[in-house]
């Protein structure tokens, strides 16, 4: 059987090359990135949502075809979401939440090609470098992913609220206040373990929760439109004149000659998006507090420096074959996405898990080359359509508000079908202006929303799986107590830079 084994494998790579490299497959595979990157872009339209719309159009597919056609979108838009982060600092998805930091600030600099060409190159390299993790060392992270269970997931939710005011250098104790208040929203909905409703105040809709997109779209899209009515412009008087190829080719060698950033946030999020319910939400975070840790002039990280680009977007695009480690290999989904993904595999007949290799081989060959199809033309899209791209944030405002405003106002609504999402985001970007004006981080508040569900459930889990015995709880695993000196060890970094621990209003 040991024999028989590897010549199944390689068979079924073959034949999934084949697959790959017909006409149809190949065609498929360029449209899905594009229709991904068109959906990606809009403020709230996440990859997840994009699988979704499009898992019925496919019913009639073949197998390949269609799964092939959903992956290519789920890529796509992850790399998308970075295009409004950096353009008018609204992050298309919550993994483009870090992007933000410092490609907006490089667009008010005038420099918005060069972001988006940076973006482009290190998401299509990062994505090539996941696919051929997923495609030579799949099994033995996802073997290493299940050791994650809920007090482990539970601690990696707690670590990354707490590295929020480390990369962003803010005050310790508002960024842990602003992620608490993040969890506190996120317990709105129906009790995980009873399943009462809880803090609904007579909505019927909020027991499915505060949707994070809803809170996304608020704090960052809204409030930004607000600010930006008030400032007049988004680039500034005295931004870069330079366009197009100039700020091209700026990109190309910000990336060659910062190879350590690039390959430390690809790593970071290959390994963050192998585990399951992570995803790049969570990877970002990390990645980028680990290229701030080691940058020598941390001080200028959410200025508009490439190497927070670099970090956050390498690890946003290598999560995707990150996260589907765990979804093909033992049939759970590393992030929402690949949830997604998971019904659409079942509908066309594929089920993950153990033997899948075995079971369909060419048919996971062929998607898991047409990552590398896929991230490449991520690359070529995104070069070819940074200086296009970039010449948005010269559009006079008068045209960009409206038209980002009903944006908004559709994507949230979009999201429930619901009139009050809508009135939930606007209440949001109310919200975020008091943030921004009394500087407390945004980010807190909105990674508190997204964790929030699973930090729950792997809280009140491992809780009454020690019998609630903190000492166990806490030493469950080698992985826990790790998790647990990461978490200390960033509170006492951002303790010891005196980032005004002791007040709440300077």
């Amino acid at each position: 059987m040991s024999v028989i084994l590897p010549l199944l494998i390689r068979g079924g790579m073959e034949v999934g090359l084949e697959l790959l490299f017909t006409p149809t497959v190949l065609l498929t595979v360029a449209i899905g990135v594009a229709v991904g990157i068109v959906f990606g872009a809009i403020p709230g339209f996440s990859a997840t949502m994009t699988i979704i719309l499009f898992t019925p159009v496919t019913i009639g597919f073949d197998t390949t075809v269609a799964l092939v056609f959903l992956v290519s979108a789920y890529g796509g838009a992850v790399y998308a979401g970075s295009i409004p982060a950096i353009l008018i600092n609204t992050p298309g998805a919550p993994g483009s939440v870090v992007t933000c930091w410092d490609g907006y600030e490089l667009t008010k600099a005038g420099r918005a090609t060069f972001a988006l060409a940076t973006s482009a190159i290190v998401s299509g390299l990062a994505g090539i470098i996941a696919a051929a993790v997923l495609l030579l060392v799949g099994p033995v992270l996802a073997g290493f992913a299940l050791n994650f269970g809920p007090v482990e997931l539970f601690l990696l939710a707690i670590f990354a609220l707490t590295i929020i005011p480390a990369a962003k250098g803010q005050s310790l104790l508002k960024g842990l206040l602003g992620g608490a208040v993040g969890l506190l929203l996120a317990t709105v909905g129906s009790d995980p373990q009873l399943a009462r409703p809880r803090a609904i105040f007579g909505q019927s809709l909020l027991r499915s929760g505060v949707d994070f997109i809803v809170t996304l779209i608020g704090l960052f899209v809204f409030t930004e439109m607000l600010f930006l009515a008030a400032r007049g412009s988004i680039v500034k008087a005295d931004a870069d004149p330079r366009e197009g190829p100039d700020q091209i080719r700026e990109g190309i060698f910000a990336v060659i000659n910062r190879p350590v950033d690039f390959l430390r946030g690809t790593a970071i999020g290959t390994f963050v998006g192998s585990l399951p319910g992570a995803g790049a939400d969570v990877a970002n975070f990390v990645a980028y507090n680990e290229a701030k840790r080691w940058a020598r002039t941390p001080a200028e990280f959410g200025t508009g420096v490439i190497e927070g680009i670099i970090a956050a977007d390498s690890s946003n695009n290598a999560t995707q074959g990150g996260a589907l480690i765990p979804t093909l290999t033992v049939g759970i989904p590393g992030s929402g996405s690949t949830a997604a993904l998971l019904s659409a595999f079942a509908i066309h007949g594929l089920n993950p898990g153990p033997g899948l290799f075995q079971r369909a081989g060419p048919e996971v060959y062929a998607i898991i080359f047409s990552l590398f199809v896929g991230n490449a033309l991520i690359l070529i899209y995104g070069l070819g359509g940074a200086r296009y791209f970039g010449k948005m944030s010269r559009i006079p405002i008068r045209f960009i508000i409206p038209a980002v405003v009903v944006l908004s106002v559709v994507g949230a609504f979009a999201v429930r079908n619901a009139h009050l999402d809508v009135l939930l985001m606007v209440a949001f970007g109310l919200v975020g202006v008091i943030l921004v004006k009394m500087n407390y981080p945004m980010v807190s508040l909105v990674i508190g929303v997204i964790v929030g569900g699973f930090a729950e459930r792997g809280f009140v889990q491992g809780w009454l799986i020690h019998n609630g015995g903190p000492i166990q709880f806490l030493t469950t695993s080698k992985v826990s107590m790790a998790l647990v000196m990461l978490v200390a060890l960033s509170l006492l970094v951002t303790a010891a830079r005196g980032r005004d621990i002791g007040e709440l209003t300077g």
